[in-house]
């Protein structure tokens, strides 16, 4: 009191103002007041609003500040006013039991508080499986004496999945056992993961080059064409397949190896062995038609001149001999051709005609020798023809197989027959539509029998009932396991029943196609028309008895021969000399028959180019037929062959059905196509001219190059024109080509010879197809 009473004393105010400065200070006071009012309603609004948690103790440890975001953070039941003033120890207590690991959270809450320094991000794992994320700021007081604590509290559950989601994807790359390279479009190297780098390791320097240069190759193409591919590639000693996957956006593509080795080598291995088993199938066909060849030859001089011989005169003695002779010669051929038909069989290749035939009168006439042949070892035979089931049994198939089956059966019963025992043969109806027929064939005998433990084995190559059986009854244990074969490729099933000592009894069923009857001219016993007599023939062989057979046969029908024993020989003949056409062996010294025609078709004399040519070959395949007409051959006949079956393929060559101008072409097709209009005609063959030598060209090149894929795209680009203008004589060749495809690179005689022969006839029709076009246009 005295201190103030001092103070106004002193001072040159009067109470009245003294009053008003004490009002003025109220004032301010009540606005500063206010003021820190509105301040701390403005920290609270932004602190509530925080999308962080925010709690702020003094330097005495206590709750200054909390936000409701805070508390929901930690799921807390009480609210956050709850908190202002109260311990942070209490707060942690109720916190532990909410997060994964309690007593490490509450020593790390005390340490933090104790080193006084800020932490950053720091996380706490909660037990209902969130993730919050905190930080701890220390700030000093005015004082120094202690400091205040701001704890930002945030919720990274949802950051720390997609981030643990991002660190998995990422280590995809590394983790993957496939190497995988990343690369730009400039070729540079962004990225290897582990197995890659691996790879790369394992190679020499000169393959690290090459794989670096093929994986910078196929980025490049791969960014480019914005397309993902998948390619082959060898890589060191090893191969892998390439998936190229570009990101044109990011400016890179990845490139996938996936080791291919054990795949290419087991590839490798099985064309190794698919080679050698075709090497193997190869060799086999050509023993074959070499053994084929080598025994069919000098047969076809002993059982043609036993023929020749017959015709001279014999004594009864002689005549059985002439007879011995030809049969032997006859049970021979039948020996090799059975093992021929079970190479077929054994190589898939048993080749089936489709023809129109009565099946009736077919078994008849097939099966009669036999029947003579079983009366005369004195057993009988009664026969079920099939005409007494079936008025009208004419089908579509192969005659000769049915037969051979047939015969094959019916030689069987009567072989292991003894006389005086019975054969029955049947075929009958089962049943008839107006597009099928189905017909039973059974063989029964009295015979020996086969016992049921044989009856598996005897259908099998080479194998017979009895060990003793070859010695007592002769065969080669061929022939039931090739009924059976063709039996089944004609649909059908051969079926045995046997008991020993009292006979066998074999069945099948087989389908036919029906087909309308034809009408067949009536065949004469005297082959020898006439058609022949004051022909030219020439004849190139070279087997001595061959030739001289063949002659025989041709003077007693009149016609004149010239021999030639080898192809150069038969070639210089033709050019000095006209002849109605020739009679070519296939296999012979220095030049082959196949060369001799390919030399024959490029003569620039039409008639001598067109000469007809008759293929004689040792051969019995009907693929070698096949090949023998695509180069230029007009007709097949093996040997040995029969009198009648030589004229019959003389007479049909020497008096073709040709056009009559006798050209090398027919425009008789063209022209129907054209309907009377000529330049339609002359547009097609002047097309045919400007554009077909450029083919031909082609064609030669591809075949010089043995790239007989383009060659067989070739042939078939051209065949419309080609049959369009009926060119003569290609037809088969082409179809040759087109399906007897050898591999890219090796040589191929027969489509040489194929190709050969098309161009030159080709080229011969270009010459005489011009004369067909008005003068005014040849020039065009």
């Amino acid at each position: 009191m005295n201190s103030t009473s001092a103070t106004a004393a002193d001072s040159p105010l009067d109470l009245e103002q003294a009053q008003l400065r004490i009002q003025a200070l109220e004032e301010a006071l009540r606005e500063a007041s206010s003021a820190t009012v509105a301040a701390e309603r403005r920290l609270d609004q932004l602190v509530s609003h925080l999308q962080e948690g925010v709690l702020l103790t003094d330097e005495a440890g206590r709750i200054a500040l909390i936000n409701d975001r805070f508390c929901a953070l930690w799921e807390l039941e009480e609210p956050a006013s709850y908190w202002v003033g109260r311990p942070w120890q209490e707060l942690t207590t109720i916190l532990m039991p909410l997060t994964t690991d309690p007593g490490r959270f509450a020593q790390a809450v005390h340490s933090k508080r104790q080193q006084g320094a800020p932490v950053f991000n720091d996380p706490v794992e909660l037990a209902d499986g969130r993730v919050l994320e905190r930080d701890f700021m220390p700030i000093p007081t005015d004082t120094g004496t202690g400091s205040n604590v701001l704890i930002r509290l945030r919720d990274v559950t949802e950051y720390r999945q997609a981030t643990d989601r991002l660190r998995a994807v990422a280590s995809i790359p590394g983790q993957n056992p496939n190497p995988i390279f990343r690369l730009d479009g400039t070729g540079q190297l962004l990225y290897t993961n582990q197995a890659a780098n691996s790879l790369f390791k394992s190679l020499s320097e000169a393959d690290q080059t090459r794989l670096l240069a093929k994986a910078q190759g196929l980025a490049a193409t791969a960014l480019e064409h914005s397309q993902p591919w998948q390619v082959d590639i060898s890589v060191g000693e090893g191969f892998y397949t390439v998936f190229v996957a570009p990101f044109g956006e990011e400016g890179y593509a990845n490139l996938y190896l996936v080791n291919i080795t054990k795949r290419i080598l087991v590839e490798q291995e099985l064309n190794r062995a698919k080679d050698e088993a075709e090497a193997a199938v190869r060799a086999r066909e050509n023993f074959l038609a070499n053994m084929s060849h080598e025994i069919r030859t000098p047969m076809n001089g002993v059982l043609g001149m036993a023929g020749q011989l017959a015709k001279t005169r014999l004594d009864a003695r002689q005549q059985e001999f002439v007879r011995i002779i030809r049969s032997s010669g006859q049970h021979l051929l039948t020996i090799i051709n059975d093992v021929l038909d079970m190479a077929k069989i054994t190589s898939g290749k048993l080749e089936f005609e489709q023809t129109a035939f009565n099946l009736c009168d077919s078994l008849g006439e097939s099966l009669q020798p036999l029947v003579m042949q079983a009366v005369e070892k004195g057993l009988t035979v009664t026969a079920m023809p099939l005409r007494d089931t079936c008025p009208l049994p004419w089908v579509s198939a192969d005659p000769y197989r049915i037969n051979q089956v047939m015969i094959n059966l019916v030689a069987n019963a009567i072989k292991f027959t003894e006389p005086g025992g019975h054969i029955t043969v049947s075929s009958r109806q089962l049943a008839s539509t107006p597009d099928t027929l189905t017909v039973e064939f059974v063989v029964a005998d009295t015979g020996i029998g086969i016992p049921p433990e044989q009856q598996t084995r005897i259908f099998e190559g080479f194998t017979q009932a009895y060990a003793d059986t070859t010695r007592r009854f002769g065969g080669t244990g061929l022939g039931l396991s090739i009924s059976r074969a063709i039996v089944e490729q004609l649909g059908g099933t051969l079926l045995v029943e046997s008991e020993p000592g009292k006979g066998s009894r074999f069945r099948f069923v087989l389908d036919f196609p029906r087909t309308p009857a034809v009408t067949q001219d009536a065949v004469h016993s005297a082959f020898d028309t006439g058609a022949l007599r004051g022909r030219r023939v020439l004849l190139v062989e070279d087997n001595e008895i061959n030739r001289d057979v063949a002659r025989m046969l041709l003077e007693e029908w009149g016609v004149a021969v010239d021999e030639a024993e080898n192809g150069q020989v038969g070639v210089e003949m033709l050019q000095h000399r006209a002849y109605d056409a020739v009679l070519m062996d296939i296999q012979m010294p220095g030049m082959s028959g196949l060369e001799a025609t390919a030399i024959i078709r490029k003569l620039p004399d039409p008639a001598q180019a067109n000469i007809p040519i008759l293929a004689l070959t040792a051969n019995a395949f009907r693929a070698d037929n096949a090949r023998y007409l695509a180069a230029g051959m007009n007709a097949c006949l093996t040997k040995p062959f029969e009198e009648e079956d030589l004229y019959r393929h003389l007479e049909a060559l020497i008096q073709p059905a040709t056009p009559a101008s006798g050209t090398s072409y027919d425009l008789a097709k063209l022209q129907t196509m054209a309907r009377g209009r000529a330049a339609f005609v002359d547009k097609i063959i002047q097309s045919f001219l400007t554009n077909m030598p450029a083919s031909l060209v082609e064609l030669e090149a591809a075949a010089a190059s043995h790239n007989w894929a383009q060659v067989a795209a070739l042939v078939h680009h051209i065949k419309p024109s080609v049959e369009s203008l009926g060119i003569q004589g290609v037809l088969p060749a082409m179809q040759q080509l087109e399906q007897d495809i050898p591999p890219t690179g090796q040589p191929a005689a027969a489509s040489t010879t194929a190709t050969d022969h098309i161009v030159s006839q080709i080229r011969r029709a270009l010459q005489e197809l011009a004369q067909e076009l008005p003068a005014d246009a040849r020039t065009q």
